[in-house]
């Protein structure tokens, strides 16, 4: 209790409102207003301010007006979310400063994405276009009472536009820098009038890179994607509604460019923001499917009762090659094959009897099952520079001429050029190789391999049974208890396989005695652990009504992340205890008396137990293993504001501050490893600031103008924020971005342009990466100035 209330006497003067939005209408009266959001976050419809919990919610025709078609650009607006996107297959989603981004299929998630009610967590097959959306919704602070096992710090919750009973067309086509194009489309109609509907949308988008691969001329950092979804809605009865959606995306871009920070492309520099020389050129690319149906049904029982049902299926088959070492040298050469499937059936019962209780009782079953394949790629002539001493030792104790033992210098420095090393080797130097790979010519004659490829795989499947309880009784006529409790049984197995190079008689190994494998040490087969294990979470919330118009809460959430197997190749498997999460909260919505501005704010703190962590393997490079990095402490507050000025001008704001660092010491009271690190990709302070200002032109239409200004302080790219130097990290950048547009009379016609990242701002969305684990780290540049202009038809 005494940390409870440090927190509160800390928070009350940070008390923050959290993030909303809402349109401005002029009803006939001519009276100005903001129209009222309404979300299902707790599975009813509520109006925002009555949701004891801290949600944002954006509209489809908000995403439209802001230009939102990914969660990356969603980001900005919400306090306390924060995404990295290196590119569709790799998605790094962060709330209050704890982020989801492993690719492993053997780790569970920590915040929870779904589709119309079907978990898309799995961070391969996670990122989907937001287009024909009909809401929005990102929830804060853990959620697995209402959004399952996954949701241990928060969920998002993508409502996608079902059928209608009604005819309606849109269609938009762009064009834009870097040789972008857009088609984008929509159509609905009755099948069966009054009860059969349908429902197809489809999107195509596609931009050239904007980091140029000198290699041969190609480009990365790009954009292709393509996405089509039909939707089918039938209303037997007025009780009675089924939804059927089936989604498909692929996604086919040019690689990223996972630059180095330590060997320049020849001409250049080690700047992320300028050209690169990357090998493969345009073999380096994603090539990602993802497709799933959903099957809704809802009916009413009785006066009191009511069934919803969620059925899902879904997979996701993807493969990206990609130069780890980010250079032209041919050191670090990796791919990842990932797929993915997975089954869900979830049923729930709800109760309203118009009393002061209202809640809903249920069960689910989870299944999936995942592989991840790592092949990797190298030329052992060119790695041997790279390699510590005792690598070296062993390919001079497998035969390789004593001679050259005099060559076996320390590891190279990654921030050391890989021209510098020692002037004995200048009487190997070619003239016709690069300056900085003469030193290696010495090895022209030495029995290594040009080409070297080994891999590992790991698999994972997992089966949940979930049954859960959650309900709010209105004590009186201001205040409410609101209460839910979720226990989860779950069987997994985690699999994990690296394979042994075969011998060739014109070759030696790296490692003595371990065969030619030189990143992941062999299994000898697949070595596999099955864990059977159980918990919970649950909520506490007290909402209270000040008044007709602002109301107040504070809720008490736990969440957790299963237990984990961390599996090597020798040795014991390890198991990793389960993630707990404690969050406390309080927080305050209301909107003003003339529904000209709203607000929310919430201050939080939460305490972590067993805080799972991805780290380099110290025994294996190139491989990430989990592992438990301790206790961990988080604090914050968040703020959002919208008004309309005038009938004509609407403003909003948002501000989210968050501390998430680890504790000095873990239970046992010994120092931790990261003691007083901040959480991967978690800045401290965000902010976001916009307009948006309506002119109507007789006779013409509709002009509008928004202007909109982010900032995102500085944050780190890895839990260990002093590694390399505290080079893994941005020091914090500001955007502006504009968009601008005409509404005909009717409405028919629209025509839109807009400019992200207007000053050409320089900035990093992540680093280190793979190179990382090997001592030269990469990085990737965010978008520099893109531009683009569309035009749309409705009817």
């Amino acid at each position: 209790m005494p940390k409870i209330a440090h927190f509160f006497a800390r928070s009350v003067p940070l008390l923050f409102p959290a993030a909303l939005w809402a349109q401005t209408t002029a009803p006939q009266d001519g009276v100005i207003e903001l129209e009222a959001v309404e979300v299902t976050s707790q599975f009813r419809v509520q109006e925002i301010q009555d949701v004891p919990i801290p949600v944002t919610a954006y509209s489809g025709a908000a995403l439209e007006a802001l230009g939102i078609r990914q969660y990356k650009d969603l980001a900005p607006f919400v306090p306390g979310f924060m995404v990295q996107e290196q590119s569709p297959n790799n998605p790094g989603i962060n709330i209050r400063g704890v982020t989801t981004d492993s690719g492993d299929p053997r780790s569970e998630t920590r915040v929870s994405l779904f589709q119309d009610g079907v978990s898309i967590s799995r961070s391969r097959g996670s990122v989907v276009e937001l287009f024909d959306m009909e809401r929005v919704e990102v929830l804060k602070g853990p959620q697995g009472t209402l959004f399952g096992r996954g949701a241990e710090i928060g969920a998002v919750s993508l409502i996608q536009n079902k059928a209608q009973n009604a005819t309606q067309m849109r269609l938009t086509a762009g064009t834009g820098s870097f040789g972008s194009t857009l088609f984008e489309g929509m159509f609905n109609a009755p099948i069966i009038e009054d009860t059969f509907f349908g429902r197809v949308a489809f999107t195509a988008a596609q931009r050239d890179g904007t980091i140029d691969n000198v290699a041969d001329g190609s480009t990365l950092n790009g954009k292709e994607t393509s996405a089509l979804r039909a939707s089918f809605r039938w209303q037997p009865t007025g009780d009675t509604t089924v939804d059927f959606i089936f989604n498909y995306q692929n996604d086919n871009p040019p690689g990223t460019s996972f630059k180095s920070g330590t060997i320049a492309p020849p001409g250049g520099d080690t700047s992320p923001y300028t050209f690169a020389a990357l090998n493969r050129g345009r073999d380096l690319y994603i090539d990602r499917s993802v497709w799933g149906g959903t099957l809704l049904f809802n009916t009413k029982l009785t006066d009191t009762w009511s069934l919803s049902s969620i059925t899902g299926y879904r997979e996701f088959d993807s493969f990206e090659q990609f130069d780890a070492d980010g250079s032209f040298v041919d050191l670090l050469e990796f791919a990842e094959d990932a797929t993915g499937d997975q089954f869900s059936q979830e049923f729930r019962f709800n109760f309203d009897n118009g009393g002061p209780f209202i809640g809903f009782v249920g069960a689910g079953l989870f299944r999936e099952q995942g592989t991840q394949r790592v092949p990797f790629y190298g030329n052992e002539q060119q790695i041997w520079p790279f390699l510590s001493g005792s690598f070296r030792d062993g390919i001079i104790a497998a035969g390789v001429p004593a001679a050259l033992a005099e060559f076996a210098i320390p590891a190279v420095n990654p921030f050391v050029p890989v021209t510098a090393y020692p002037a004995s080797m200048a009487a190997f130097a070619n003239p016709a190789l690069p300056p900085s790979l003469q030193g290696l010519a010495f090895l022209a004659g030495v029995p290594l391999k040009g080409s070297h490829v080994e891999e590992y795989s790991a698999r994972g499947e997992t089966t949940a049974y979930d049954v859960f309880v959650d309900g709010t009784y209105r004590v009186t006529d201001r205040f409410e208890l609101t209460g839910g409790f979720r226990f989860t049984a779950e069987d997994i197995t985690s699999g994990y396989e690296a394979h042994r190079v075969s011998a060739t008689p014109a070759t030696v190994g790296f490692i003595l005695g371990a065969g030619e494998n030189i990143a992941f040490t062999p299994t000898n087969g697949v070595r596999e652990e099955t864990n059977d294990s159980t918990g919970w979470v649950g909520r506490l919330n007290a909402r209270y009504e000040l008044n007709d118009t602002t109301s107040t809460y504070a809720s008490v959430s736990r969440g957790r992340r299963p237990e984990a197997v961390t599996i090597s190749a020798t040795g014991p498997a390890t198991y990793l205890k389960e993630e707990v999460v404690w969050n406390y909260e309080i927080g305050v919505k209301g909107v003003s008396a003339n529904r000209r501005l709203n607000w929310s704010a919430a201050a939080f703190t939460y305490d972590y137990a067993n805080f799972q962590t991805t780290i380099a393997d110290p025994a294996q490079p190139g491989r990430f293993i989990t592992t438990d990095a301790g206790n961990a402490t988080g604090i914050g507050a968040e703020l959002a504001v919208q008004g309309a000025l005038t009938e004509s001008v609407s403003v909003f704001a948002s501000y989210g501050y968050t501390d998430a660092t680890f504790d000095d010491t873990g239970d046992n009271g010994r120092p931790q490893e990261f003691a007083g690190y901040s959480f991967r990709l978690t800045a401290e302070n965000t902010f976001a600031l916009g307009l948006t200002w309506t002119l109507p032109v007789d006779g013409i239409g509709q002009f509008w103008f928004t202007p909109v200004y982010q900032y995102k302080s500085e944050h780190f790219f890895d839990d260990n924020n002093g590694n390399f130097n505290f080079a893994l990290r941005e020091d914090g950048y500001s955007l502006v971005n504009l968009r601008a547009g005409w509404r005909s009379v009717n409405g028919r016609w629209e025509l839109t342009g807009w400019i992200e990242n207007i000053a050409d701002e320089d900035y990093l969305i992540d680093a280190g990466n793979t190179g990382g684990s090997f001592g030269i780290p990469t990085f990737i540049a965010g978008s520099p100035r893109l531009w683009g202009v569309s035009a749309t038809f409705n009817y």
